[in-house]
């Protein structure tokens, strides 16, 4: 079981290639703020109503953001410490195969086994570009993005507690009913974002709209105790499918006041749900709405969002559900920007992460940033260059 379960974390962060699941590293340094406080450059991955987030005074003719790199890992509940107590009381227990064994080392390897139970490695990551024509009345951008969310965990088997238990003087190793159990979910997204600006009663609202196609592949797949040398061929061959979909986002946004802005993004209104081929777990893609205001005075600017919706997953995980308050501030100079912010799960069950980051934009054409996020045995970073003309 050892060796499978240290397979599946190998495939977790080998197959997780540097994908940015949305925005940029200047939203991810600002606590993910986006909805009412993103530039028009990245607005495309968050709220296609920013598009018209520009000022003529800006001079841009167009941008290109490429590339967009973001990865992330949490181990929050400490799996991988437990399982190296499990490797070690197992390694016990084969020592002393033959009638060597004791009942504290049966004991030490259940309580061990049990040990794993309720607790998940997740990690994802992504790549993103964006090519973007700003303007105050209608603007536009081309958005692609691909990214991977996984998440491993064991499955125990209530009974693996009275087969240890029971193998006391057997010289053989009982067989296990638990399993680990690698979630994998694959989306890939092109859409082109479109906003303009309307007057009603005499205020000024920009909406935004982005269709988009989607292709998701989910992988479910759950590693048996016995289970070893044939691992990675169960990866390759039946445990993945592949579905295309159609969806689209949908974004508002207005200044109530000459320095503040509120926004409101609607994310995959079409939803869906996605059944990996063994059955056992559903991938959903439910709509997600979220809100945000952004306070900008000279070169300071605060940010909040709020998600006003729960985000599920694998809905057979209860762990899975989340909601975010996010936090940030960002400080400008001339040509380099401070940021920090702070990410907050009100569901509980994702770290809550402190954020920072750095930007650099020489003669305001080229800009290079760099973000960072750390919470509790949680870690996460994104870097992106773009250009603006």
């Amino acid at each position: 079981m050892t060796h499978s379960l240290y397979c599946l974390f190998a495939v977790v962060l080998f197959a997780t290639p540097a994908f940015a699941q949305s925005g940029s590293p200047r939203e991810l340094s600002m606590g993910g703020t986006a909805v009412a406080s993103a530039d028009y450059l990245s607005a495309g991955f968050s709220n296609p109503a920013l598009l018209t987030h520009y000022s003529d005074a800006d001079d841009d003719d167009w941008g290109l953001m490429l590339p967009n790199v973001y990865v992330f890992a949490s181990d929050r509940n400490n799996l991988l410490d437990s399982i190296d107590s499990f490797t070690q009381s197992f390694e016990t227990l084969e020592n002393g195969l033959g009638g060597l064994t004791t009942e504290e080392d049966l004991e030490n390897l259940a309580d061990s086994l049990d040990a794993l139970s309720d607790k998940h490695f997740i990690a994802g990551g992504g790549f993103g570009l964006a090519l973007a024509i700003p303007s105050t009345s209608f603007s536009a951008a081309v958005v692609a993005s691909t990214f991977v969310e996984a998440d491993v965990f064991m499955d125990i088997d209530p009974d693996d507690r009275d087969r240890i238990e029971g193998a006391f003087n057997d010289p053989d190793i009982p067989a296990l009913g638990s399993e680990a159990v690698l979630l994998g979910s694959f989306r890939t997204e092109i859409g082109l974002a479109m906003a303009r600006e309307f007057e009603f009663s005499g205020r000024t609202v920009s909406v935004g709209i982005t269709p988009k196609i989607q292709n998701l592949e989910i992988l479910d797949l759950a590693v048996n105790a016995e289970l070893s040398d044939d691992f990675e061929d169960q990866i390759d061959s039946d445990n993945r499918f592949t579905d295309d979909n159609i969806n689209f986002d949908l974004g508002a946004s207005t200044m109530v006041s000459e320095n503040l802005r509120v926004g409101l993004a609607a994310r995959n209104l079409m939803g869906g749900t996605f059944a990996g081929l063994s059955g056992s777990y559903n991938y959903k893609l439910d709509p997600a709405l979220t809100t945000g205001i952004a306070y900008t005075s000279g070169p300071l600017t605060l940010a909040a969002d709020l998600d006003l919706t729960t985000t599920t997953r694998f809905q057979e995980i209860d762990s899975d559900d989340s909601q975010f308050l996010r936090l940030g501030a960002e400080l400008k100079w001339q040509w380099a920007q401070l940021r920090a912010g702070y990410i907050l799960d009100l569901e509980d069950n994702y770290s809550n992460m402190a954020t920072a980051g750095i930007g650099f934009s020489p003669f305001g054409v080229m800009h290079l940033d760099l973000a960072g996020a750390v919470g509790e045995n949680s870690y996460g970073g994104s870097l992106a260059l773009s250009f603006t003309f």
